[in-house]
């Protein structure tokens, strides 16, 4: 497990996931986020986020976190050798979305390197979006022999006991 990428809806763990990996394999982890959006939550343009992601997926070693501009993604899943994919209930999203929406009003913590958490409307909106793409990108990750590569978590419960087995093997093989 050298190259991951970690796609989601929003709310789902992805980040917490993608850095508790890095961690264990001591790789680095990249955050779309980060380059997709500038302050106060304006899109960045297009050819400088895929210019930054197909960078990030050149390198011999990574974890990206999130999704980016839908013509990048393609290029990402065929190079990783391991796809995480969070697909909670829709429900699920919200709810942990909803959570982490109140706690930055009261620990006003960095949010994909923003000063403030995304508007609510923004926020809910896209999570209605990418919920509403589900199968679209399903395909996308088991296209060309992929489902192979793929980690399909359904539930935060899956998703815990996954990271315990490979947070296990990692120490296994460090022993």
């Amino acid at each position: 497990m050298r190259r991951v990428a970690v796609i989601g809806n929003g709310g789902g763990g992805k980040s917490t996931l993608a850095r508790a990996l890095g961690r264990h394999l001591r790789i680095p982890v990249h955050e779309v986020d980060e380059v997709q959006w500038l302050p106060s939550w304006r899109r960045a343009p297009l050819d400088e986020v895929a210019l930054t992601l197909d960078a990030w997926a050149a390198g011999d070693a990574w974890i990206i976190d999130g999704f980016g501009p839908w013509p990048v993604i393609d290029r990402r899943m065929s190079l990783a050798d391991t796809i995480v994919y969070i697909d909670f209930p829709f429900r699920t999203h919200v709810w942990w979305a909803a959570k982490r929406q109140v706690a930055s009003l009261v620990r006003r913590r960095a949010w994909a390197g923003q000063s403030a958490p995304p508007s609510s409307l923004l926020l809910f909106r896209t999570l209605r979006r990418v919920h509403a793409m589900r199968s679209d990108l399903f395909e996308l990750v088991t296209k060309d022999g992929r489902e192979g590569r793929l980690v399909h978590l359904r539930s935060p419960r899956e998703m815990a006991s996954w990271l315990s087995e490979v947070t296990k093997a990692i120490a296994g093989v460090a022993d």
